[in-house]
């Protein structure tokens, strides 16, 4: 009974699919694509990120093969460096541009100790996981948007059928610049914008991505107001479900 309860738990941290890990206040989202690589989108506030890839990830796999982060608010990166300490990382993905920032320089510091390779993204980029599954990234900033620090890369999941979409913490200008441009938008999970900001997941915006569902990662009775009342206004205008991570913890998507 012990080794078929042990095998269950173990198949079900091998499953391909999406997790829109608890963390807090912040954002971590992982992705196990079917291929067996792993990919892990922003990595939270703080070291609450290790629990969650524990959770969901085998013992014997400590290795994430790409790290992406969406931008350089602490909410998203603070995680990162533990990450790196304790997995063996392939490759960090962020902008090119960082700010004069001691926290950014420690994680380029020992991503650079720890032998992870660092690639710098200032267009378009693709990682093909298989035949049928692969990671689109974009940086807003080839769409002539302002300078923000909230300005993220986007990331667009296209999976055995399946498709999610990653805006950080984008708000309703780079939206616009990308309803204007070729980007595909449309997909079954969006994970909403700056934690659901009011600021952010405009009407226009949430029309065209026409997800199945919405992803809120966000902490409980955060100081922001996150999820604003506007925003989940418009998302009710619409008909769309909301799942958040404060309510139902850590959200797992099955990719077949």
């Amino acid at each position: 009974m012990f080794l078929l309860i042990y095998c269950l738990i173990l198949a079900n941290k091998k499953a391909p699919g999406v997790i829109f890990l608890d963390v807090g206040q912040g954002d971590a989202s992982l992705i196990k694509a079917p291929g067996g690589q792993v990919i892990l989108l922003d990595g939270g506030p703080d070291n609450q990120v290790l629990w969650g890839l524990g959770k969901n990830l085998p013992f014997y796999r400590r290795r994430i093969d790409f790290l992406v982060l969406s931008h350089y608010h602490d909410d998203h990166l603070m995680g990162l460096i533990e990450i790196i300490k304790r997995y063996r990382v392939g490759t960090l993905i962020f902008s090119g541009e960082s700010p004069d920032s001691l926290l950014v320089q420690e994680l380029l510091r020992i991503a650079r100790k720890y032998g992870v390779k660092l690639q710098t993204l200032d267009g378009r980029a693709n990682l093909a996981f298989d035949s049928n599954c692969n990671l689109s990234l974009l940086n807003p900033v080839i769409l002539g948007i302002k300078k923000d620090p909230n300005n993220s890369l986007a990331a667009r999941l296209d999976c055995h059928g399946q498709s999610f979409l990653f805006s950080g913490d984008n708000g309703l200008a780079v939206e616009k610049a990308l309803l204007g441009s070729d980007w595909p938008l449309t997909a079954n999970v969006f994970k909403a914008s700056h934690h659901g900001s009011n600021t952010s997941n405009g009407l226009n915006f949430l029309e065209k991505v026409a997800p199945r569902l919405v992803v809120v990662s966000v902490g409980k009775e955060n100081r922001f107001g996150h999820p604003g009342v506007s925003f989940l206004e418009r998302a009710a205008s619409l008909g769309l479900s909301i799942t958040r991570t404060d309510q139902a913890g850590e959200i797992k998507i099955l990719i077949k």
